[in-house]
């Protein structure tokens, strides 16, 4: 990373920052003046440091007092301690300063705390006099005496969105295009293995009468999010989502469901300061606030984000186990969603040079890593450097994990975990975030391909079809370009057999992975010379656009103008209105605002059937992983083992059918409030021979004749398996393979 990036970066981190704490401290200013007489707080009025106890609320009540001079309260006014525990008995007094206590702890951002919600059924905004919430914050008051209150104590984004979901999902996106029922001879062929100690359920099956699962349930939504310095989470994830945000996605798209009510638990948790233990015991405090919600709860739903993701799996644990709370938990519904998660740690590649630099070497990871650390607290650098031990299967971090998952999959029959990473990435790999070494038939993957890394451009890529422009919602199928298809069929063809229980193709998923990063596919780490060359290219375009809608009229309550009758057209206006005017409507999209993602989840934790018996978690202990994609060794390494994965493909059996242009790139397009356009994917065929295994391993030749990645990673791909060039037709291939000894 050039020096100018990285002070561009530093720049942006100071004022995201300085922003941050306007934004807070007009909220708290806000929420004081709605509730009460106290005066204004400035936002640049300094706050008192807290202690990690439990406060004493008469003695912050002084220095509050003592403080801020200017505050309506007196010496004299006591707070008792019990009448903290019942906010029905609090003067309007001692609620003014429990709101300013527990906004002061989220404000120190060294808290964890929890917004609690009823989610609306209808999609129906909170009217301004109804509670919005409940507010809890560790270590202050509100922990005891949780805060009801009207508006969420950030301010939302009112700003009018329109949402564009330009991605695909590997390889599947829903349990039926890839499992099928279980039958009566599969049940005694898992018997019969077990008998014999073979193995045995090795995957999931579909549930017969799966629909209506939830339907008249009470459903709870778990969310939780970690704080990230700013630089750090440009870096790593490109940009953040909220406990909040997370927890309505989920929402959403469970509304199809019918469940009789829906309640959310957002946690935001300061894990960029405190250990994963200790923020663990924040969480379970705040929980325990709502014990009679959580013992009413039909179906629990867990979700989190990067190093969020283990502290949903160690909270899930412990608050499972609780007995006082859930008397019969194996036989509720649970599901735990991780996002890009941290499960395996992380590396830094190098992929900036055409020669083996030896990025292995403890030097290269230091000098890596302290560029990620640049703006970091030291506190925050050892926490997070934390981080990178999930890399170790024998770490504390990471055996903490697997034991707590061990005992959940172990346990709990019912319950599903769900990891989704996204493929093109500048940080962590494929393998990393869905934590591929973790076996069990009950962790089902996911891979997200961002259209835009497929050179796919929604302003020039889509075709004309019809569209109102009055109501912005839209659904499409774009095939995927032909000369990137073969990276996302191989990939994809790799975690299928995975998750069809074969385990062999673990270490060609691992040495692949890398292949799939650089720097380009994150707008905050993207090179110098192919950033100009992109603002070049935008600006072509503006000028374009300028003389075709510069002057056109929007009529009220539309958002584009009459002369728009097709997509294209809408898009194309959309994205140069968006350029020109940010404040008439923007552009959201990515994975974390992809509703296809969080159906899935769904689906995959309600259509899939229990195992017939309990199984522990299996840690698979191959070492994979190539030091580095120019290591001449790991090229030679990677041709065998995809000549034997490719062998061992296309003998097997019952894979589920796929046409070639049957994966497509699906594209939304909705206002903020519009519902996600519930899907309904049809169940797969079956084959009892190898028929779809030689048709996708025939897929694969024709696609790599074509292919044409843009990537040095990809490239070096490409070069490495140039033997599949050398076969001049695929049945040379097929037989090649198939008869592989």
């Amino acid at each position: 990373m050039s020096e100018g990036e990285q002070t561009n970066l530093e720049t942006e981190s100071e004022e995201a920052n300085a922003s941050w704490l306007t934004r807070m401290g007009v909220a708290m200013s806000k929420r004081l003046s709605v509730v009460g007489s106290v005066s204004t707080l400035p936002a640049s009025e300094p706050l008192a440091e807290s202690s990690n106890e439990p406060p004493n609320p008469t003695s912050w009540l002084a220095a509050a007092t003592s403080f801020f001079p200017w505050l309506p309260f007196k010496e004299d006014d006591k707070v008792e301690v019990n009448s903290l525990t019942n906010y029905s008995k609090l003067t309007s007094k001692q609620i003014q300063l429990l709101e300013f206590e527990a906004l002061q702890g989220i404000f120190k951002k060294n808290n964890s705390w929890c917004w609690f919600e009823t989610v609306s059924l209808d999609g129906k905004v909170t009217q301004p006099d109804v509670v919005s919430g409940v507010l809890s914050v560790a270590n202050t008051s509100s922990l005891m005496c949780p805060l009801p209150l009207k508006k969420f104590p950030f301010v939302d984004d009112t700003s009018r969105k329109v949402f564009i979901s330009n991605s695909i999902i590997l390889p599947n996106s829903f349990p039926e295009e890839v499992f099928h029922e279980r039958s009566f001879l599969n049940t005694i062929s898992t018997a019969f293995k077990k008998h014999y100690n073979f193995p045995n359920e090795e995957h999931t099956y579909l549930k017969k009468q799966p629909h209506d699962v939830l339907e008249g349930k009470r459903v709870i939504l778990i969310s939780f999010a970690g704080l990230l310095p700013d630089r750090y989470e440009k870096i790593t994830l490109s940009k953040g989502f909220s406990a909040k945000d997370l927890s309505a996605k989920v929402a959403k798209s469970l509304r199809s469901k019918n469940p009789a009510e829906i309640v959310s638990l957002s946690l935001e948790c300061p894990l960029d300061q405190k250990s994963l233990e200790l923020c663990a015991q924040e969480c379970i405090q705040l929980l325990n606030n709502w014990r009679s919600e959580l013992q009413k709860a039909d179906a629990i739903f867990f979700a989190g984000i990067y190093h969020s993701v283990p502290i949903s799996i160690i909270v899930a644990q412990q608050i499972l186990e609780k007995r006082d709370i859930f008397q019969n938990a194996q036989n509720k519904i649970i599901g735990i969603l991780g996002i890009e998660s941290c499960l395996r740690g992380y590396r830094f590649w190098d992929h900036s040079s055409d020669i083996y630099t030896g990025s292995e070497t403890s030097n290269f990871q230091s000098n890596r890593e302290k560029l990620l650390y640049q703006g970091c607290t030291k506190q925050q650098q050892e926490t997070l450097s934390q981080l990178a031990n999930y890399r170790l299967l024998n770490s504390k971090e990471s055996e903490q994990v697997q034991k707590a998952l061990d005992h959940l999959l172990f346990h709990y029959r019912n319950l599903k975990v769900v990891l989704t990473g996204k493929l093109y990435d500048n940080f962590m790999t494929i393998a990393q975030k869905l934590a591929i070494e973790y076996q069990h038939p009950n962790i089902l993957r996911h891979i997200w391909c961002d259209g835009n890394h497929l050179g796919l451009d929604l302003r020039k890529d889509v075709s004309g079809l019809l569209f109102n422009n009055k109501k912005p919602q839209f659904e499409s199928s774009i095939g995927i370009p032909k000369d990137r298809y073969f990276e996302t069929q191989l990939i994809s063809n790799l975690l299928l057999a995975i998750s069809l229980g074969k385990h062999e193709f673990i270490p060609m998923f691992k040495l692949i992975s890398p292949f799939y990063i650089s720097r380009s596919f994150n707008e905050n780490t993207i090179p110098a010379n192919i950033k100009k060359q992109q603002q070049g290219d935008l600006k072509g375009w503006m000028q374009e656009m300028d003389t075709k809608w510069k002057d056109s009229e929007i009529p009220v309550n539309s958002m584009a103008p009459n002369s728009v009758h097709d997509i294209h057209e809408f898009l194309e206006f959309i994205y140069y209105k968006c350029q020109k005017d940010p404040d008439f409507v923007k552009i959201e999209g990515g994975m974390y605002e992809d509703d296809t993602l969080y159906q899935g989840f769904l689906e995959d934790v309600l259509e899939t059937v229990p195992l017939l018996e309990a199984k522990h978690l299996h840690i698979s202990m191959d070492h994979s992983t190539p030091s580095s994609i120019l290591d001449n060794q790991n090229q030679y390494d990677l041709v065998w083992r995809l000549h034997e994965c490719l062998s061992s493909f296309t003998k097997m059996k019952n894979v589920p059918e796929q046409a070639v242009q049957e994966i497509k790139m699906r594209l939304f397009i909705k206002d903020q409030n519009t519902l996600p356009v519930v899907m309904n994917p049809t169940k797969t065929k079956f084959h009892r021979n190898n028929k779809e295994a030689l048709a996708r391993l025939r897929e694969l030749w024709e696609s790599y004749r074509v292919w044409n990645p843009p990537t040095r990673g990809l490239k070096q791909l490409r070069r490495i398996l140039s033997f599949l060039s050398l076969y001049s037709s695929y049945l040379e291939l097929q037989y090649d393979v198939h008869h592989r000894t």
